[in-house]
Order: structure tokens, then C-alpha cells, then sequence
């Protein structure tokens, strides 16, 4: 998920939502006319460079490889193409041995680079850790000492339609834009590069973030089942898994509001804007905790059954919570709307804060506006990732390609497919029963989740729900929370601490 303007936040955020063949959509067929020139599919590209690092006072030597992997359809012809950079691990006695991790943002219509240069890949970007501007260029890389290359090779994926990933011949990328065909696509990527670099017998883990969350969950079957691909571990940052638990999709959903609400309290907490004082921010999220899954969703259950006594005094813990005034939470109905809240919590002061992370702010042109012109946080992280990846391509990997990078495509969040429009009783996207399904074909199937305090979006608490309700043994299943907000590895200590989760995790048995 990145960089969606806040109009398209409540239908599109989130659209979080078997082979490399995709059927043809309505129109999108190639007409059969003998004259119609077939498009040529040029020769795949491949760039390799050698590297070092000092992670923890040891050496690591690597070789980069970016390059094309081609996608193809039973009668053996390209498809599509999956540009992706990987980085192995040098001096390794048996390779086979060594894990190997795939690397995906979400979106959807999202590339791989804010994980690549914000948490696990080898070089790290320089920017503020206190979510203030970074500015403007130039902006700096540095390495990464935390990148979990010192546990696992690494290999990042950019889906078709983002980064230089694209369809290929008479194909078009909307054929990949899809619930079931993006996961049909990346499982074949995945199968087709383990098969020409001999990975197939490697400990294999898939690390998705945000949408990411959904797409792994989809992955999990077609590549355990399908593919017959196994797999050690998934691990989650900031995931979507069940679209109930987010704030997108309200109307008669009170668990959206439970869900979220320690969320709200961090924001408001670090923002100074809580009429108490509390200790610290893990005592007032134990108590928000307890009452959103205790007596405020129990309220909400009630309906217009509430009294007025009641109403007032939920009202009166939403003010002490979330720092809105009780007045506010009356006329809200007891139900603080996440996309509302970023614009409210600050309004006194002309500001608004993120959706994506509740520390980062900005000034507002309409004071008086429902919600936000923007969220600040893609705003003042966007430019600095892409200006230093491209950097990073030509003038580390030697990737010289004049072709335009796609590191958000709105154009493939807004025409998503998703699976049984078409049906009577349509409803919530929720892929938890894939994942945990995977869990019970593959008893050595361990999972992984980290989310952030900040996160407006994909909360912590909604995280720990969909996972503590899917069925996925728990003795398997580590849940971290961190400081920072969809992306909390852009605070400092918690990229250290999550990076290092990130491999005792892999490491452990």
C-alpha cells in the first residue's frame, strides 16, 4: 500500500485484495486479423556486481544480480516478465542450505523498494527516524548493518505492473491485476526462479507487507499445494488478512471501530493530545486494549438499544482515549472513524496526521474539511525512495534502463479484480483460512507478524485479531509489535529490533 490519494483511501487503500497463464478479460482478447503485427518480445536482461558489508562486526560478500524472469504459457511462449533483484550470499559451502527469502510490498500495484531500502536489503536509506521531512535532494544510502542478508539470500519481487515488471507480446498488464491472478503470477515467478538458480531444496520463507499480507496468504496453497514448493516460514509486516478487521469498509462493522482504537490512543498519546497523564504508552494501550475487546464492543453491540447514561460515559472514555472531545464522540456515534480522526486529532492546530503513520504530520490548506488533503507521511517519504533507488540502480547495479519505474501504480489499485463480485452476498475479502490451511499441510510451516503502534491502517490490534482467530496453531505463530506506524522500520530502534526478530525467527528450529 502507497501513495493513494485520501479520496480513493476508503475504496481503494486497501483493496488489500493456477499458473502464469491469465485468461483474457472482456475486449482485451488479440484479434486474429492476419495483418495485426505481433508484438516482439525482446531478450531478457541481467546485470551482476559484486559487493561487501560489515554487519556485526563480520564481513558479508554478496553478488547482486538484477534481472528479467521471464513468465510462459503452456505452449512455452513469454507471458509476462518479472524484473527482480536478488543478493546471495558468497563463500557458502553447501547453498542449498542456505535460506532464501522473497520480498514484496503490497498495494496493491505496489513495488518492492520501501522494504528493500527500509529494512532487509543490503543498503539502507538515510532518513529522519523522528518523522520529519527529509527534504530535498540529494538524498543519502548508507549500509545496512541490520539487513537480514546475514540470515538469508534475498529476492525481491516486483509483481507485474510495478517496478520494470511488465506483460509481455500480445498480453496486457491488467491481465495480472487481481486477487487470484497476482498470486497465480508470483507463485510461478517463484517456482520459475528457484528452478533456473537451483533453489528448490533451499529453507524458503516469503516476507509480504501490507496487501502483502493477502497476496502470501493466496501464495501459500497454490505453492505448497500447486507447486508442490515447499515452504519454512511467511512473514508478515503490517498485513492485511481480513478486510473486516480494517477501517475501510464501516457501515455496520463495529469490529473495525474495536480494532482500531489503541491505534488512535498511541496517536493521540505521542501527540501529547490525551487529557490524563500516563506512565508510559504500554500502560495506556493495556487498558485500551482491554476495553475495546471488553465494554466498548459490547456497547457498540447494542445498537440504538443504548441508553443515554451509557452513550455518555463510553463518550467520556473516547475523549480519554483518543484525546477527541466527548462532544465529538457523541455526534460520532461512539464510532471514531480512522479517516476522520487523522484530520480531527490535530485540527486545532491546522494539521493533520498519517494514515499510514500516525507520527508524521502536516500543515492543511482547509482547516474546516472532514478529511485531509493528503497523507503526510507517503508525501514525505515517497520522493526520497524513489530518487535514491534509481540512483542506486544505475550507479551500483549498473542498470542502465531509460524505461520509467513504477514504484506505486494507482492505475493497478483502481482496477483490482476481486474474486465473486458477481455474487449475491459478496463481502469482506478474508484469506485467513489460506494461511491457515497452509499451516495444516505443512506441519514445519511457522509464521511470523510484526505491526506498528502508529499504523492508522492495518492496526496492531486488528493484526493480533485476525491472527489469534484464524486456527493457526499459536506455538507456531510469533506476533511482535513495535513503535512507528505501517512502515516502523523508518524508526530507528524498532528497525533494529525487528531485524533482528526477523532473524532469530529464521534462524530458530
Amino acid at each position: 500500500m502507497r501513495n493513494l490519494g485520501l479520496a480513493r483511501f476508503a475504496a481503494a487503500l486497501l483493496l488489500l485484495a493456477g499458473t502464469a497463464s491469465v485468461g483474457w478479460a472482456e475486449g482485451d482478447a488479440p484479434s486474429d486479423k492476419a495483418d495485426k503485427p505481433k508484438a516482439e518480445v525482446p531478450e531478457p536482461r541481467k546485470f551482476t556486481s559484486e559487493h561487501r558489508l560489515q554487519s556485526g562486526g563480520t564481513d558479508i560478500a554478496y553478488t547482486a544480480t538484477a534481472e528479467d524472469v521471464y513468465l510462459k504459457d503452456g505452449d512455452d511462449k513469454p507471458t509476462a516478465t518479472f524484473f527482480t533483484i536478488s543478493y546471495v550470499k558468497k563463500g557458502v559451502a553447501r547453498p542449498e542450505d542456505r535460506p532464501v527469502t522473497f520480498v514484496f510490498n503490497g498495494g496493491p500495484g505496489s513495488a518492492s523498494i520501501w522494504l528493500h531500502f527500509g529494512l532487509v536489503g543490503p543498503r539502507l536509506i538515510d532518513i529522519p527516524s523522528d518523522a520529519s521531512d527529509p527534504g530535498g535532494p540529494p538524498y543519502k544510502l548508507k549500509d545496512n548493518p541490520w539487513t537480514i542478508l546475514r540470515a538469508t539470500d534475498l529476492v525481491f519481487v516486483d509483481p507485474v505492473g510495478t517496478g520494470y515488471s511488465k506483460a509481455l507480446g500480445e498480453h496486457k498488464n491488467q491481465e495480472f491485476w487481481g486477487y487470484d491472478q497476482d498470486a497465480d503470477s508470483v507463485a510461478e515467478f517463484i517456482r520459475t526462479f528457484i528452478t533456473t538458480h537451483n533453489r528448490w531444496n533451499s529453507p524458503k520463507y516469503i516476507l509480504g507487507e501490507s496487501y502483502g499480507g493477502i497476496r502470501t496468504s493466496l501464495l501459500v496453497p497454490r505453492l505448497q499445494q500447486n507447486l508442490n514448493v515447499g515452504l519454512n516460514g511467511v512473514i508478515l509486516i503490517s498485513p492485511a488478512i481480513n478486510m473486516g478487521t480494517l477501517p475501510f469498509v464501516t457501515a455496520g462493522n463495529d469490529l473495525s471501530y474495536a480494532t482500531h482504537l489503541p491505534a488512535l490512543a498511541a496517536t493521540a498519546y505521542y501527540h501529547k493530545k490525551l487529557p490524563d497523564q500516563w506512565p508510559s504508552l504500554d500502560a495506556l494501550l493495556k487498558e485500551v486494549e482491554a476495553y475495546a475487546g471488553g465494554e466498548y464492543l459490547a456497547t457498540l453491540f447494542k445498537g440504538d438499544t443504548i441508553t443515554k447514561e451509557e452513550k455518555e460515559r463510553v463518550a467520556e472514555r473516547l475523549h480519554r482515549y483518543t484525546g477527541v472531545s466527548k462532544d465529538y464522540a457523541m455526534r460520532s456515534d461512539l464510532r471514531i472513524y480512522a479517516l476522520r480522526f487523522i484530520k480531527e486529532l490535530l485540527r486545532d492546530e491546522g494539521k493533520s496526521v498519517g494514515l499510514l503513520d500516525g507520527r508524521y504530520t502536516q500543515d492543511e490548506l482547509d482547516d474546516v474539511a472532514a478529511f485531509p488533503d493528503g497523507d503526510p507521511f507517503s508525501a514525505k517519504t515517497g520522493p526520497i525512495y524513489v530518487a535514491t533507488f534509481q540512483s542506486y540502480l544505475r550507479n551500483d547495479l549498473k542498470v542502465d534502463l531509460a524505461q520509467r519505474y513504477i514504484g506505486s501504480s494507482n492505475e493497478a489499485n483502481n482496477q483490482w479484480k476481486r474474486p465473486g463480485q458477481d455474487g449475491a452476498f459478496n463481502g469482506f475479502v478474508d484469506v485467513t483460512g489460506s494461511l491457515a490451511q497452509g499451516t495444516k499441510d505443512n506441519e514445519a510451516l511457522r509464521v511470523f507478524s510484526a505491526a506498528g503502534y502508529h499504523d492508522l491502517t492495518t492496526s496492531y490490534f486488528a493484526t493480533s485479531y485476525m491472527l489469534r482467530h484464524s486456527g493457526i496453531d499459536a506455538g507456531r505463530m510469533t506476533i511482535k509489535d513495535y513503535e512507528g506506524g505501517h512502515m516502523m522500520y523508518l524508526y530507528q530502534p524498532s528497525l533494529e529490533a525487528l531485524s533482528n526478530d526477523i532473524v532469530k525467527f529464521i534462524q530458530s528450529k
